[in-house]
C-alpha cells in the first residue's frame, strides 16, 4: 500500500479493470464512463459466489453494474481521505484492503455519504414535489427578487403570480394572454409577452407601467446583469438595455438568423452568450458588442415551439468554461481558446438535456431532461448526487440569492417546485487537507518517504527541461494554436427571407412573390391581369428556392436535390413543365431565371446552365464556394468565396458573364470589415450592386476597359435610422434617366417582412455617401454624381437639361460663397449652352474677372469640342451602310479608317455668326436685389433644346444657317425619311419605357 504525501484534491481519476486486478490512475483526459471499454479484457467475473460469463447479455449488464458501483465507491474514498494526483492504489478485486491500513477503516463504517454513493442505483431518485401556479401548460418561467424575499413565476395564461418565500403568499397580476419571460430590477417587473414588446410593471403591486421596446415578434429570452437588461426576440434580435440610463438607448448585437432561445451574461468578463434556433451559440463582449467566438453544435429548428430542447446555457466561473446543452451530453468549453475541455454524459439516459445551471458554491450542476428527470451532478467527478423525477420537463431554474443551497424550478405544466442542496455539498477542500495532513504525518513510512523525494527529483528534471526550450518558440507555438478559422457565411438568395422562418417568402421580384406556408408554395403576380396565382404543394419534394420571370417559374430543393421549371406562358400545351433531380450527392444551393436560360449554383463548386426547356448547355467550376448570384437578360453574376482572407474576415469574388457576346469577368468584391451579403442584382439598366449587412450599397461601373469598378452609393440602414425605422428590406434598384431609386419595404423593428398583411412597397430616393451631406453643396454634387454615374444616354435631352441646371446651381452657390476658383472648375464640366448661362450670371453679379475667365479659356475649347462630335455622329450616321450597322467593332474600324479622306472631300459650308439665343429662357429676366441667390429663376429652370437655335461658330462646319436654308426635293425627301424613322424608334422606346413602368406601377401598388 503506497501513500504519497503530495496530497491534493484530484480533478481528474480513471479507473481501469484488467485480468484480476483494479487500479485507480491520474488521468488527463478520460471520463469515467470510459471504463467500460475495458469490459472486453475480462472473459469472466467471479463476485459473491456467482460466476458472470461475458457471453451472455444479462451478465454483461450486471457486470456493468457492478462496476459502476465499484468505481464510484473507489473515487469517493480517494476524493474525501487522500485527494491525491498519483497512482493511489492498486488492490485484488476479490476483497477491497483498506486503503489506510493504521486507521482500520471499514467499509461499513465509513460517512454516510459513502453510502450514498455506493448505493446511488438504490436510494438517490425522489419524485419533484411541484405546485400548481399557472391553468394553462407550457413555457414557464420564475425568478427571485434581489433580496431573496420573493420569487415570480409567468405562464402561458397571461398571468404573474409574486410568492413570499417565507409566508408563501401570493400577489396575482393579469399582464397578457401569453407570458414567456420575466425579470425582476428593484421596482420594476419586466415581461415578455404575446403583444410583441417589453412590458413593465411596478413591484410588488403590478402597476402597468410605459413600454420600453417595441418588436415585431414576442420576446423570447431576457437576463438581468447588474443594470444592464438583455432582451432576446423571436425576430431574431439581441438587444441591451442600460436601466439607469433614461434615454433607453438599445445597443444591438447582430449576426443571429432564427428566434433566441436563452442568454447568459458572465459579468467579470463582459461577455454575454446566445442560443439561437439557427443551431449556433454565439459569444459577444457587450462593450464593443462584437462577436467573440460562434459555436455551431446544437440542433436547428425554425422555432421555439418546435425546437427540440430549450439550450439554456451557464457559465462555470472556477474553471472558466460554458457549458452547452448538446442532445444528451453537456460540453464544456474553455474560455481561452474556444475549444472543448471535457464532457459529461450519462450512459442511462438518452434523452435531450433542457438546461444546465450552476449552484453559487461551484460544487455541483443541475441537469434538466425533456423526459423530466432533473438530476444533481458533482461538478469535479460528475457523479449523480440525486435524481427527482417529474411528469413534465423542468423549463426554467432560479437559484435563491441569500440561501445559496436552494433554488426553485418550474416545469412545462405551470408548476413550480422548491429543492434544497445542502445535503449533497461536500465540505470545503481547505479543511479536508488540514485534516489529512494530520493524519499522514503519522503514518508515512520511510519507505514512503523516500519515493516521495524520487518523485521530487523527477519534478525538478522536468523543470529543468521546460527552461532549456526557448520562449520565442513558446510564444510562436501560441500563436499557431491560437488561429482561429474564418466562418464563411452560408448561401443566400437575394429577396429571400430566412430559411429558418416556418412562413418565409422565397422570392420577390417586379413580377411578382413567391411563398411558403402551410407546407404550400404559393406564386402571386403583381398584375392579376397578366396571369392568376399559382399554388403548389410542397409535402413531399420541400421547395425552399424558387425563382420568377415573365415566362417561366422555377423551384428547388436543397434538401431532395429536385429541380422544378413551369412554363406558364408557353405556346406548347403538352410541355409545361419538367424536372431534373441532382446526382452523386450534389446539393442546390442557389439559383436564378433570366429571360433564356436557367442557372443553378451546387455545393460541388459547379454553376449548371440549362436553358428554359431542359437543355443543359454549360458546366462552370468555381473557385470557392457558392454565395449568391443573379442573372439580368443574358448577363449572370455570380459571387463565391476565394482564398484567405484578412484576419477574422472573409474574402469574396464575383464572376460576370455575358453569355451573348461571350465574355467573362472576374475579381475581388471589396467589403467592410467583418461584415456579410444580404442582397446582390441587376439594376434596371443592369447595372451590378451589392448590399452588406453593415448598410452599405456599392455598385460596379463599367469602365472604357471593360473592368469593373467598384463604386460606394449610399448607407441603407443610416438612413432607416433617420427615419426611425429599424432598417430597409431592398427589393430593387430603378436607375434609368439619370434618377436613382430603390425599391424597398419599411421594417419597423423586424428583420424581414411579415406575410401577413401583405407588406407595402416603397420608392425611396437616397443621397450618396458624401461627406457633409446635409449642405446645400454636398446635396448638389450628389446630385450631379447620380446624373453621370445613372445616365445611360448621352442623348436624352431631359439629362442634359438636368445636368446643365445642376451645374449653374453649384456655379451659383460657389459665386455667392465668393468661390470664384471653385466655379471655374465647375465651368470645365459644363457645355458651351451652359457656359454662356455661367457668364451671363457671373457679370450680373459682379464677377467680371470669372466672366473673362470663362470666355478665354473655356468657351471656344467647348465650342470646338461640341461641333467634333457632332461632325462625327452626322459623319457616321451617313457613311456607314446599313449592312454593317449589327456589329459595332467593324463599324467603328472602318470610320475610322476613312474618316480623314471622307473629311478632306466633303464640301466646306460657310455659316455666318448667329446670336446667341438662350434655350432654357421662358421670360425675360429681371434684376433683383438678390443677384446672388441660388434661389433664383437659375433653379426653378426646365428647358428643353431646339437644335434649330443652337449657336453657331465662326469656323467652317457641316452645319447651314436656319435662316438661309435651301434644300432640293431629294433632300427633302431623305429628310421625310429620316424623320419617320427617328419617329419609330421613338415610339418603340416609348412603349419599352410605358411596360416597365407598367411593371414598377403594379409592383409598388402590391
Amino acid at each position: 500500500m503506497v501513500i504519497y504525501s503530495n496530497i491534493q484534491a484530484p480533478k481528474k481519476i480513471a479507473c481501469l479493470i484488467a485480468s484480476n486486478n483494479v487500479a485507480i490512475y491520474h488521468r488527463t483526459s478520460w471520463n469515467i464512463r470510459h471504463i467500460y471499454n475495458f469490459i472486453h479484457v475480462i472473459e469472466y467475473l467471479y463476485y459473491n459466489d456467482i460466476l458472470y460469463d461475458m457471453n451472455k447479455s444479462s451478465n454483461v449488464k450486471a457486470i456493468k453494474a457492478f462496476l459502476k458501483t465499484l468505481t464510484e465507491f473507489l473515487l469517493y474514498l480517494i476524493t474525501i481521505s487522500f485527494y491525491s494526483n498519483t497512482l493511489v492504489s492498486h488492490t485484488n478485486r476479490l476483497k477491497i484492503t483498506p486503503l489506510n491500513a493504521s486507521v482500520n477503516t471499514k467499509i461499513t463504517t465509513f460517512p454516510i455519504a459513502t453510502k450514498r454513493i455506493y448505493d446511488a442505483s438504490e436510494n438517490h431518485k425522489k419524485m419533484l414535489s411541484v405546485v400548481s401556479a399557472h391553468s394553462i401548460a407550457g413555457l414557464t418561467d420564475v425568478c427571485y427578487t434581489k433580496d431573496g424575499s420573493h420569487f415570480l413565476t409567468c405562464g402561458q395564461d397571461g398571468d404573474i403570480h409574486v410568492f413570499d418565500t417565507k409566508t408563501d403568499q401570493i400577489e396575482h397580476i393579469r399582464c397578457a394572454d401569453q407570458c414567456f419571460c420575466l425579470a425582476v430590477h428593484e421596482y420594476h417587473i419586466f415581461i415578455g409577452t404575446n403583444r410583441n414588446e417589453l412590458e413593465v410593471r411596478s413591484y410588488p403591486h403590478g402597476d402597468s407601467l410605459p413600454s420600453l421596446a417595441h418588436f415585431t415578434q414576442p420576446v423570447s429570452a431576457l437576463s438581468l446583469s447588474n443594470s444592464l437588461l438583455f432582451i432576446g426576440t423571436k425576430d431574431f434580435k439581441v438587444v441591451m438595455m442600460n436601466l439607469k440610463d433614461d434615454s433607453n438607448k438599445l445597443k444591438y448585437f447582430d449576426g443571429h438568423q432564427a428566434p433566441i432561445l436563452s442568454l447568459n451574461v458572465y459579468e467579470e468578463k463582459r461577455w454575454i452568450a446566445t442560443s439561437c434556433c439557427d443551431g449556433s451559440v454565439r459569444i459577444f463582449n457587450i462593450d464593443k458588442q462584437n462577436l467573440i467566438k460562434q459555436l455551431n453544435i446544437i440542433h436547428k429548428s425554425n422555432d421555439i415551439e418546435t425546437a427540440s430542447s430549450l439550450v439554456k446555457i451557464d457559465w462555470d466561473k472556477n474553471d472558466q468554461t460554458l457549458a452547452i446543452p448538446v442532445k444528451n451530453t453537456v460540453h464544456f468549453y474553455e474560455t481561452d481558446k474556444w475549444t472543448r475541455k471535457k464532457t459529461y454524459e450519462n450512459d442511462s439516459m438518452d434523452q435531450i438535456i433542457n438546461l444546465i445551471s450552476f449552484s453559487p458554491c461551484g460544487t455541483l450542476f443541475i441537469v434538466s431532461y425533456v423526459n423530466g428527470q432533473l438530476s444533481i451532478v458533482n461538478r469535479l467527478t460528475f457523479d449523480i448526487c440525486m435524481i427527482y423525477s417529474s411528469k413534465d420537463a423542468v423549463c426554467s431554474l432560479a437559484w435563491n440569492p441569500t440561501q445559496t443551497n436552494r433554488f426553485t424550478c418550474s416545469t412545462m405544466a405551470g408548476e413550480y417546485a422548491h429543492v434544497d442542496i445542502s445535503e449533497y455539498i461536500s465540505k470545503p477542500t481547505s479543511t479536508l487537507k488540514e485534516e489529512n495532513e494530520v493524519e499522514n504525518t503519522t503514518t508515512i513510512s520511510e519507505d514512503d518517504e523516500e519515493e516521495s523525494e524520487s518523485l521530487s527529483n523527477d519534478d525538478e528534471v522536468i523543470k529543468e527541461d521546460k527552461e532549456i526550450i526557448p520562449k520565442w518558440f513558446e510564444r510562436a507555438s501560441s500563436m499557431i494554436n491560437e488561429t482561429k478559422t474564418v466562418e464563411l457565411q452560408e448561401s443566400f438568395q437575394s429577396t429571400s427571407t430566412s430559411k429558418y422562418l416556418e412562413s418565409r417568402y422565397l422570392l420577390w421580384n417586379n413580377i411578382g412573390a413567391i411563398t411558403c406556408y402551410n407546407e404550400q408554395i404559393q406564386i402571386a403576380f403583381h398584375d392579376v391581369s397578366y396571369h392568376h396565382s399559382i399554388t403548389i404543394d410542397n409535402k413531399t419534394d420541400k421547395y425552399d428556392l424558387g425563382d420568377l420571370s415573365l415566362s417561366a417559374i422555377i423551384l428547388a430543393s436543397s434538401q431532395t436535390g429536385k429541380l422544378l421549371c413551369i412554363l406558364y406562358q408557353s405556346w406548347d400545351s403538352n410541355m409545361r413543365q419538367w424536372t431534373i433531380n441532382t446526382e452523386n450527392n450534389d446539393k442546390i444551393e442557389n439559383i436564378t431565371l433570366s429571360e433564356d436560360f436557367i442557372s443553378i449554383g451546387t455545393s460541388q463548386r459547379l454553376i449548371r446552365l440549362f436553358s428554359l426547356s431542359g437543355i443543359q448547355q454549360r458546366i462552370i467550376r468555381l473557385q470557392g464556394p457558392i454565395v449568391s448570384m443573379s442573372s439580368y437578360q443574358n448577363q449572370l453574376w455570380i459571387i463565391h468565396h476565394s482564398t484567405q482572407g484578412l484576419p477574422k474576415e472573409q474574402a469574396i469574388s464575383y464572376v460576370y458573364l455575358d453569355i451573348e457576346n461571350d465574355s467573362y469577368l472576374t475579381g475581388p468584391i471589396p467589403l467592410t470589415s467583418k461584415t456579410k451579403l444580404i442582397w446582390i442584382g441587376f439594376s434596371d439598366s443592369g447595372k451590378c450592386f451589392y448590399l452588406e449587412k453593415s448598410g452599405y450599397l456599392s455598385m460596379f461601373r463599367r469602365t472604357k476597359g471593360n473592368q469593373f469598378e467598384p463604386l460606394l452609393i449610399c448607407n441603407l440602414k443610416q438612413e432607416a435610422e433617420k427615419n426611425n425605422l429599424a432598417n430597409y428590406w431592398l427589393l430593387g434598384v430603378n436607375d434609368f434617366d439619370g434618377k436613382f431609386q430603390l425599391r424597398v419595404i419599411e421594417l419597423r423593428g423586424q428583420s424581414f417582412p411579415d406575410l401577413v398583411p401583405w407588406p407595402l412597397v416603397s420608392i425611396i430616393s437616397l443621397p450618396l455617401s458624401l461627406y457633409e451631406i446635409n449642405t446645400e453643396k454636398s446635396q448638389l454634387e450628389s446630385d450631379y454624381l447620380k446624373i453621370k454615374l445613372f445616365n445611360s444616354s448621352t442623348d436624352n435631352e431631359e439629362c442634359l437639361n438636368n445636368e446643365r441646371q445642376c451645374l449653374i446651381k453649384m456655379f451659383a452657390l460657389s459665386c455667392k460663397l465668393n468661390r470664384e476658383y471653385r466655379a471655374f472648375e465647375i465651368c470645365q464640366l459644363m457645355d458651351s449652352t451652359a457656359l454662356q448661362l455661367a457668364i451671363k450670371y457671373s457679370t450680373k453679379s459682379g464677377k467680371l474677372t470669372l466672366a473673362q475667365k470663362i470666355i478665354d479659356e473655356l468657351i471656344d475649347q467647348k465650342k470646338d469640342e461640341e461641333q467634333t462630335e457632332k461632325e462625327i455622329k452626322y459623319l457616321s450616321s451617313e457613311i456607314i451602310p446599313s449592312s454593317s450597322i449589327g456589329s459595332s467593332s467593324s463599324s467603328t474600324i472602318s470610320f475610322s479608317s476613312t474618316f480623314e479622306e471622307i473629311k478632306s472631300k466633303r464640301a466646306k459650308v460657310e455659316t455666318t455668326n448667329a446670336p446667341f439665343n438662350n434655350p432654357f429662357r421662358k421670360k425675360k429676366l429681371i434684376n433683383t436685389p438678390n443677384e446672388t441667390s441660388t434661389n433664383d429663376e437659375f433653379s426653378q429652370w426646365k428647358p428643353t433644346i431646339n437644335k434649330t437655335r443652337l449657336s453657331s461658330t465662326n469656323k467652317t462646319t457641316v452645319q447651314t444657317d436656319v435662316h438661309n436654308e435651301v434644300t432640293t426635293e431629294n433632300e427633302d425627301n431623305s429628310l421625310n425619311a429620316k424623320r419617320k424613322i427617328d419617329e419609330t424608334e421613338n415610339n418603340n422606346e416609348e412603349t419599352t419605357k410605358n411596360k416597365r413602368n407598367r411593371l414598377q406601377q403594379f409592383a409598388c401598388n402590391r
